[in-house]
Formats: C-alpha cells, sequence, structure tokens
C-alpha cells in the first residue's frame, strides 16, 4: 500500500486517513495518508418526483442527486499501480472498482509464433508479432481470459 497523491489520485475534497499493518516481527507499521475518502459528484439523478395536482397548492418537486462516498487506496505490486474503490451509494449499495495501471513490459522480437520460442531464449509469453512480455512482468500471477 502507498500513499495516494493529493490532487491526482484523490479530488481536493477528499480527506487522508492513516493505514496500520503489522510487521514481521508484529509491531505497528505506520503509512501516512494511505486512505482518502471523498464525496462523489457524477452529476446523475437519484430520484425526481413532481406533484402538480394538489387543489390550492404550488407545483412541489423534490429531487435527489446520486452522490456517493468513495473509499480509495493504493498499491503498487510490481510494475503495476492497483487503484481499489470502495463507493458507497446513497441507495444503500455498494460499488467496488478496481483501476490497474502502469508501463507495461513488453520487448521486441524476432519472432511471429509461439512454435518459434525455444526455452533457452524466450524471455516470456509472446503477446503479438514481435512482442514479448517479459516474465518479471507476469511473476505476481496469471491473468487469464
Amino acid at each position: 500500500m502507498v500513499s495516494p497523491k493529493s490532487l491526482a489520485d484523490c479530488p481536493p475534497n477528499a480527506a487522508f486517513f492513516d493505514a496500520y499493518y503489522a510487521a514481521q516481527d508484529g509491531k505497528p507499521v505506520q503509512i501516512s495518508n494511505a486512505i482518502c475518502v471523498f464525496q462523489k459528484h457524477a452529476g446523475d439523478i437519484m430520484w425526481r418526483h413532481t406533484e402538480m395536482e394538489i387543489p390550492n397548492h404550488p407545483t412541489i418537486t423534490e429531487v435527489r442527486q446520486d452522490v456517493s462516498l468513495v473509499v480509495r487506496i493504493v498499491s503498487t505490486v510490481g510494475n503495476y499501480d492497483h487503484f481499489i474503490d470502495w463507493e458507497f451509494k446513497p441507495s444503500g449499495s455498494i460499488k467496488l472498482g478496481v483501476g490497474l495501471t502502469g508501463i507495461l513490459g513488453i520487448k521486441g522480437t524476432s519472432y511471429t509464433h509461439v512454435e518459434e520460442l525455444k526455452e533457452d531464449d524466450a524471455f516470456g509469453t509472446l503477446l503479438a508479432d514481435n512482442s514479448i512480455e517479459w516474465k518479471e512482468c507476469r511473476s505476481y500471477g496469471e491473468f487469464e481470459t
């Protein structure tokens, strides 16, 4: 877990909180400003109702905006940064969002087919013609489609 950057990873209205984890010796380790919490205004309407047919009363309109509370953390694993958002909606639902960013570890190669790869000179997985993913970029788990 790393600290999100104010005004870059989190909006100006964010509040930051520290996080703690247990080290190998069991002592707490503090990560300053590891969690940001903010309101997300998407501009959407959660619900709206207009009442016009009440005798001797003006038209009544009620509108509620869909404003969510977001709790965000950022972690770095290998060459990639992961954003995890817990979005608490006014409807009572919780939406989990995960964002993956980073720079792909790709190396140019003369290989165009998997059959051409040899164990002693292969650097990773053939992604496309002339493109190999570095082995160290996949050491944190495979993604299967």
